[in-house]
């Protein structure tokens, strides 16, 4: 496969995977924002803060917008073309991409993108929220649905689906390990009065806005609590969503790739996926908690940055420049 198609594929699919945990992350705090009853209060502004630190997002957003309030965050995090991670900056790469691609993924495929493209160009921040932002964010979510399911259905299990899945799965686990740490964010800046009472109402958020709340229900015949919902987000085998599930997958599609089993490793993406993975696999609460689950999870997220860059390294030939993380870097 030509580096160049290998490269559309992969960021096609993430692209994709990150328009939708962004709707995710909107989620978390829009359900946040209902238990305060005061949308922009000075509370409900602490979770809009901790969701643009957890995303990186913080100091891009502070050279564009004066104040930090839901109309100001919905259009940089959802319309903004100058933030590169914004929904509709995901999506126009993701067309992008797919429009270079054309003749590789199917017509099914490229409706779907297109179909979105135009809904978001038809729409805005103030119309969002006329409308009913639940239901925007909930229609972005099944959008990225339908894409998926339109790959499996349709798409050649070939080589170009196992960078598309590289793509996904190295998202997910990255996008699911922030979420995680946006509420990690909240506990250290929140109030010790105001942290008890909101406690379970913001792990019950997190867990809507991964999709997780049914599973944590069978997981853990218990009422929600903090330690477990870390173990199911982090470190489960069997959720979707965890940072652990997506590490497998994205495991299993590099030795795809290569041909290599998956006991051995034959390049530097596939020796630190799996050396991230056992990580994740024999930690336990103490190793976690004790040195912080900030520190933890953003060291999780260097990994992962690291291969995603072998990655390119590996297959493109050439640097593969995400402008999101370059804007996280240059804050």
């Amino acid at each position: 496969m030509l580096c160049r198609v290998a490269d559309s594929l992969f960021w096609m699919s993430r692209y994709f995977e990150r328009a939708e945990n962004t709707a995710r992350f909107m989620d978390v705090n829009l359900q946040l924002m209902l238990e305060t009853h005061q949308p922009d209060d000075v509370f409900a502004r602490s979770y809009w803060n901790a969701f643009l630190v957890s995303t990186g997002d913080i100091a891009l957003y502070e050279t564009l917008y004066d104040e930090v309030n839901s109309s100001n965050v919905t259009e940089f995090t959802t319309f903004s073309r100058e933030n590169p991670s914004s929904v509709l900056s995901c999506i126009l790469a993701v067309r992008e991409n797919a429009r270079f691609v054309r003749d590789q993924i199917s017509p099914e495929m490229w409706e779907v993108i297109n179909r979105l493209y135009l809904n978001l160009q038809a729409s805005n921040a103030k119309r969002v929220w006329r409308k009913g932002a639940f239901e925007f964010y909930e229609e972005i979510k099944e959008y990225s649905h339908l894409f998926q399911g339109v790959v499996e259905s349709t798409f050649l299990r070939r080589t170009g689906y196992e960078f598309m899945a590289t793509g996904k799965f190295i998202e997910r686990a990255e996008k699911t390990s922030r979420i995680l740490l946006m509420k990690d964010l909240l506990d250290q800046r929140e109030e010790e009065a105001r942290k008890s009472v909101m406690d379970i109402a913001e792990w019950i958020a997190i867990l809507s806005a991964c999709s997780g709340l049914e599973a944590y229900n069978q997981a853990y015949v218990s009422s929600v609590k903090a330690d477990n919902v870390v173990e199911l987000l982090l470190q489960s085998r069997e959720f979707p969503r965890s940072v652990l599930f997506s590490l497998n997958k994205l495991q299993l599609s590099l030795h795809a790739i290569s041909g290599c089993p998956v006991t051995h490793f034959s390049n530097e993406a596939e020796r630190r996926c799996g050396r991230l993975i056992s990580n994740l696999n024999y930690a336990v609460k103490d190793d976690i908690m004790g040195q912080g689950l900030e520190t933890f999870l953003r060291e999780v997220q260097s990994e992962i940055d690291i291969i995603a860059l072998e990655i390119s390294n590996r297959y493109m030939f050439f640097p593969i420049v995400d402008p999101a993380a370059e804007a996280e870097k240059s804050a």
